[in-house]
């Protein structure tokens, strides 16, 4: 199932990277907002952390369990949002807090797909051609693809970039048709 990242969620996140740059401790809060998403992973967990039987001592304590570490100020984001019932935003808070990290620290992510899976040459060799066309520190996340029938898709951020067979067919017909139209060649 994708996420559903909500824009208040976008807000928190926001809110979360200008505190952890104040004090420079995007690890902590990286932490915090991953121990945020677990503990609302399920409806359900959230429907009980906001429940009305819910004291604000008992929470402090699961929180605790599951983010032993957690500091005073990460731990009143998590008192604000159940406060506030806004706990069903932790997976969307989490999300965009890491993207925002990213980007505050020139990292890009990208997803390949691939027919097969890649040995760690070709998937390093790939990562360094990446970082050198974006300019930036990119880390590749590998998925296989059976449906492909060779060749790789690439996503970094909105950018797709289709290095497929089956692109590179669909690129060949289009060029043919327009070809065979009178159309200019590309």
């Amino acid at each position: 199932m994708a996420l559903t990242r909500d824009v208040a969620g976008r807000r928190y996140a926001l809110a979360i990277v200008e505190l952890a740059r104040e004090r420079d401790d995007f690890d902590s809060w990286l932490e915090a907002v991953e121990a945020l998403e677990a503990l609302t992973a399920e409806p359900a967990s959230v429907a009980a952390l906001q429940g009305d039987g819910m004291t604000d001592e008992r929470f402090q304590t699961i929180v605790r369990q599951v983010a032993p570490g957690i500091g005073e100020t990460q731990m009143n984001l998590f008192r604000l949002l159940r406060h506030k019932s806004r706990l069903a935003l932790g997976a969307s808070v989490a999300s965009y807090f890491r993207e925002l990290r990213d980007e505050e620290s020139g990292v890009e992510r990208a997803l390949v797909s691939t027919a097969v899976e890649l040995d760690e040459e070709r998937r390093g060799r790939l990562e360094r051609q990446l970082t050198e066309s974006t300019h930036k520190s990119v880390e590749v996340e590998m998925e296989v693809d059976p449906a492909l029938l060779g060749g790789a898709v690439i996503r970094i951020g909105d950018r797709l970039i289709d290095g497929s067979t089956r692109g590179r067919l669909r690129r060949l017909r289009d060029r043919l048709a327009a070809s065979a139209a009178g159309g200019p060649q590309a």
